[in-house]
């Protein structure tokens, strides 16, 4: 279809990256009949001129360039009052500078963006010495900017990333925002002569002599598998895997819902087929990124319990029916922070001041009011008698028999707390959905409550399944249910109420009565959820209950499957202990928390240096056990899922993005300690 094939695997970078060809910098490869040149560019300058010289040539030409061509729907009306993709590229041509040293306003830019949004967000991701308030660091502190994380696009691909982070591993939000600037200003350069698909083209082959398509290049095998630079193997592999293009690579997604306004608005990425095509990917099935499953979850599980009054003393670990305001000020009363004397301080003589014969103590009734002139003998947290509004710290003062000589004069107020001073009568203390610790029962005692109105427990069952489990300390031969008793009391420690529904062999017919009997709003079975002869569960929920998900790309953690199951929600974990744990806590625990009435909640990880190397291939989220020592993450000898060491070893995770990506010591990675999960 096309002479003359570019592929350019982009960079923003914000300064030169180096003579030398080195890796995460610009690399762009020009395959004309087969016959190729590659080059490295320091610059996006260079590249773009390189790039231009070659679409100058006259040769019907298909540009391929490796960004985010649009963004998810709803973010172009908002930004630029159309939903037209290319006109955000035109609001960005106006707003990106990017000079020839590579030196650009990209994070600035971002943040004028946040600013138009509600809430916080969608950008994220910046250098810490960066002072921009607007622009998050980390995605989960993000809220309310009512844009989803992934195009309709990146459902269909695994390892596809979120366009709105624009720093760490992984990070592809700034190369679009750089690269769709440069790119709006070749469409004016070139005009008519250019396309882009399929913003200008629709589902149709392209006519016009130069055809602008966005690539995402891990999804071809490099064919340069020796290549010391992955970009350079990946810019060679796309190049030849274009140069087989078809016109149907090009009309496929028209056949999905909403094509006409993805399209338009969002892009799409050349040689991805509809999420649902048996040819979703070209490498094959395609599998539901980890951000997508969270995000049904978080929509298909609302709160499924009743409420109770339960004495306050008694609600740690229950979860907060409705917001708790306070019924009375804490202090109740204006009182004294020290042991000392008070005083009206506008009375106070000189010299010896008469003491009133009685004092004022914390916890006793009132005392009477103090005349003018006086000063009263009062301890820590007692009232102020009326008459007093200063109070010396006794330490400062003499006793006589005449009566109190101060040393110094406090200031007027001095040493007092006034009433309200940590909560006002009416305040909200604590929010809806709050699971309460014991210093939140502190509190709610403090404000004048006895008793609190909390959710119910959410009844949880456990099931294991499968021929080869017997019973932990059984005598001969077998696989001991480690799954079970882990998961009963994982959710203990989540505030759930644990229902050990047994163990089932390999019989549908038990594995249906087991889910249908079973006296639970909410059900974990492990094994049974793979397509075995003997994976009974997926057969049974994709005919008789409901699949959200089932192919989720995230390791360790297949198979696991997302469903309901007559209204009972069903977490299907894998067999293997360390998935069954791992899918547990990320999946099971957000998803049940919410249904106990309690809000979605996603630990926020923390960037650490890596006290290890590793070689990422693209696809998949990957979950390592980790653990912090001199405030490195280190990550157990092993990535298997049946090594059930690594569990008691590790004290959190480390978080890897889908994207292909090479970890060296020293770069920092995202770590969630078990304490956030609920499991320290």
């Amino acid at each position: 279809m096309f002479d003359l094939i570019l592929v350019a695997d982009w960079s923003a970078a914000g300064s030169p990256t180096g003579q030398a060809p080195r890796k995460d910098a610009i690399w762009v490869c020009a395959d004309l009949g087969g016959d190729q040149t590659v080059a490295y560019f320091p610059t996006r300058m260079a590249a773009l001129d390189w790039i231009n010289g070659w679409l100058a040539r006259g040769y019907r030409t298909l540009l391929g360039v490796d960004i985010a061509f649009g963004y998810p729907q709803g973010f172009a009306q908002a930004l630029t009052g159309q939903t037209d993709g290319l006109a955000v590229w035109e609001w960005l041509a106006r707003h990106i500078t990017d000079g020839p040293d590579n030196a650009n306003n990209r994070f600035d830019v971002a943040q004028v963006i946040n600013r138009m949004f509600p809430g916080i967000g969608p950008f994220w991701g910046r250098p810490a010495q960066l002072d921009l308030p607007d622009l998050p660091p980390t995605a989960r502190v993000r809220r309310d900017h009512g844009l989803s994380d992934h195009r309709t696009v990146e459902q269909a691909v695994p390892g596809a990333k979120s366009p709105w982070q624009l720093a760490y591993a992984g990070a592809v939000g700034s190369q679009s925002l750089v690269g769709l600037a440069a790119l709006a200003g070749m469409r004016r350069r070139f005009g008519a002569e250019m396309q882009v698909w399929p913003q200008q083209t629709g589902w149709r082959e392209p006519t016009a002599r130069i055809t602008l398509a966005e690539i995402y290049p891990s999804m071809w095998p490099l064919s340069s598998e020796g290549d010391a630079i992955k970009d350079r193997a990946q810019v060679i592999a796309t190049a030849k895997a274009l140069r087989k293009v078809t016109p149907d690579w090009f009309t496929a997604p028209r056949e999905q819902p909403d094509a006409a306004r993805i399209a338009a608005e969002e892009g799409w990425i050349l040689g991805v087929r509809p999420a649902g095509d048996c040819y979703a990917l070209p490498r094959g099935v395609s599998w539901t990124p980890v951000d997508a499953a969270l995000a049904t979850l978080r929509r298909v599980s609302g709160p499924r319990v009743g409420a109770s009054t339960v004495p306050v003393g008694e609600a740690a670990g229950r979860i907060l029916c409705g917001p708790l305001s306070a019924i009375r000020a804490n202090p109740p009363t204006a009182n004294s922070a020290v042991d000392g004397w008070g005083f009206a301080h506008a009375t106070i003589p000189h010299g010896c001041v008469p003491v009133v014969a009685e004092r004022a103590a914390a916890g006793t009734h009132a005392a009477a009011p103090v005349p003018p002139g006086h000063a009263i003998r009062i301890l820590t947290g007692a009232a102020l008698p009326s008459g007093v509004d200063t109070v010396a710290l006794q330490e400062d003062a003499t006793r006589t028999q005449q009566g109190v000589t101060l040393r110094a004069v406090p200031n007027a107020g001095a040493n007092t707390r006034p009433a309200g001073e940590d909560v006002r009568a009416g305040d909200v203390i604590l929010p809806a959905g709050r699971r309460l610790r014991p210093s939140d029962l502190a509190l709610a005692i403090a404000a004048g409550h006895g008793t609190v109105r909390v959710h119910d427990r959410l009844r949880v069952g456990v099931l294991s399944t499968g021929d080869e489990i017997v019973a932990p300390g059984a005598v001969g031969p077998g696989i001991y249910d480690v799954n079970r008793p882990m998961l009963l009391s994982m959710l203990a420690a989540w505030g759930m109420s644990p229902v050990d529904l047994g163990h089932v062999p390999d019989d549908e017919d038990l594995l249906r009565d087991a889910l249908s009997n079973a006296p639970v709003d909410a059900i974990l079975t492990s094994g049974g959820a793979s397509a075995g002869d003997e994976d009974h569960l997926s057969r049974l929920l994709s005919r008789e209950g409901q699949v959200h998900h089932w192919r989720i790309a995230i390791k360790p953690g297949r198979p696991l499957a997302l469903g309901d199951w007559h209204g009972r929600a069903l977490f299907g974990l894998p067999g293997n202990p360390v998935a069954a744990f791992t899918c547990g806590a990320l999946f099971a625990r957000p998803a049940l928390l919410q249904m106990a009435g309690a809000d979605w909640s996603d630990p926020e990880p923390r960037m650490v240096p890596a006290a290890f190397a590793k070689r990422k291939k693209a696809g998949r989220t990957e979950v390592l056990r980790a653990r912090l020592r001199g405030g490195q993450a280190e990550v157990f000898a092993s990535e298997g899922s049946g090594r059930v060491s690594g569990l008691s070893w590790a004290e959190g995770f480390v978080m890897l993005a889908p994207e292909a990506m090479d970890i060296a010591p020293g770069d920092p990675v995202p770590y969630i300690a078990f304490a956030d999960l609920g499991l320290a």
